[in-house]
């Protein structure tokens, strides 16, 4: 089934070209925690009580149509009934999705106010655009769970000589500079590709685009070497043969791509990484609050029709506690810090 498309929504930037000096220091990614619903919780939703009286709305900040829109959409129904009588979903685009955080920043800690994004926009954007982001992804939100979580991968056009990570490198070493696209600059595919371009002692050019859709169709002509994106992008191209899959960042390889290792597999340990789909609330909402949201989303992809639905777009369902999406939260903008600085990016703010 050809997956809806999602649109990258990280950190903007730009870089022209990067050479082997160093290694990135890899974000520490926890290891998948399986979530459990107590029996109360699978009662009929229509037949519960909401924890809120009022509507609540989630904040998107991004267009309708996109990869979080989408996600939004898929949880705003079940959540209706369970955890407030309507929940509705606010499109804030702009800013690389940051105007949504700011938007959830300033609204009431009653739990009314739900922000969905990558985690991404809360713990790398403040590093790659310091002087423009204006939120502390720590103190300034309080962590009610997450959804699920996206790899990703590494495609050439589909007729390139290479056929895996391996066979590329040695292409690429052989060619002496080879050009790069992440879907925006500053990105976690961008900092992971350089990461990558360094171990392997690769010569890079980084080319930016404005969107992805331009940079596929040069990867696809051949005017460009390699693209890297999250498996959402990606799979429509590899499964409608346009291009080429040589390496995940998933721990383990991919349903329905099981033919492709992961980095690690190939010799890249350092390059293994997900990109979680964080929901926040305002800082200082009740715990309880939190909680009750928590189990709301937690029942809610515990559902068949919604985990297929989640698959679709290529996530793995995961809903981690308050507590552990916190702890996550805080482990990766700690880690991306030295991880920007050795990967020699600049902003153009």
């Amino acid at each position: 089934m050809r997956a809806p498309y999602l649109t990258p929504e990280g950190c903007e930037g730009s870089i022209t070209s990067h050479h082997p000096e160093g290694m990135m220091t890899r974000p520490s990614i926890p290891r998948r925690v399986l979530f459990a619903l107590p029996a109360a919780a699978l009662g009929d939703p229509a037949e519960a009580t909401p924890t809120l009286d009022r509507t609540a709305q989630i904040i998107v900040g991004a267009a309708p149509g996109g990869g979080t829109d989408t996600v939004a959409r898929l949880l705003a129904e079940p959540l209706s009934g369970r955890y407030a009588p309507q929940v509705i979903v606010e499109n804030r685009p702009g800013a690389s999705s940051r105007l949504g955080a700011e938007a959830l920043k300033v609204a009431a800690a009653d739990g009314t106010a739900i922000l969905i994004c990558p985690m991404p926009v809360l713990a790398l954007c403040p590093h790659v655009l310091p002087r423009t982001t204006r939120y502390h992804p720590v103190t300034d939100f309080t962590a009610a769970a997450t959804v699920g979580e996206l790899a990703y991968g590494l495609i050439v056009r589909r007729d390139h000589p290479a056929t895996d990570l391996s066979s590329f490198i040695d292409w690429a070493r052989a060619k002496g500079d080879v050009t790069f696209a992440p879907p925006v600059a500053g990105a976690p595919q961008h900092m992971l590709g350089l990461a990558l371009m360094r171990e392997a002692g690769l010569n890079v050019t980084v080319v930016t685009y404005r969107a992805s859709t331009l940079a596929l169709p040069d990867l696809i002509a051949g005017r460009l070497d390699c693209y890297m994106s999250h498996m959402a992008e990606l799979a429509p191209q590899v499964r409608g043969g346009q291009a080429r899959l040589l390496a995940v960042s998933s721990e383990a390889r991919l349903p329905g791509f099981s033919d492709t290792a992961t980095f690690a597999q190939q010799g890249f340990p350092g390059i293994t990484a997900s990109e979680a789909f964080a929901v926040m609330l305002p800082a200082s909402t009740p715990p309880n609050i939190a909680a009750a949201l928590n189990a709301a989303i937690a029942e809610a992809v515990a559902e068949p029709a919604m985990r297929e639905r989640l698959a679709q777009l290529q996530m793995t369902p995961l809903v981690l506690s308050p507590a552990e999406t916190a702890a996550r939260l805080a482990r990766e903008f700690t880690a991306w810090g030295p991880a920007v600085r050795a990967s020699g990016f600049t902003p153009e703010e």
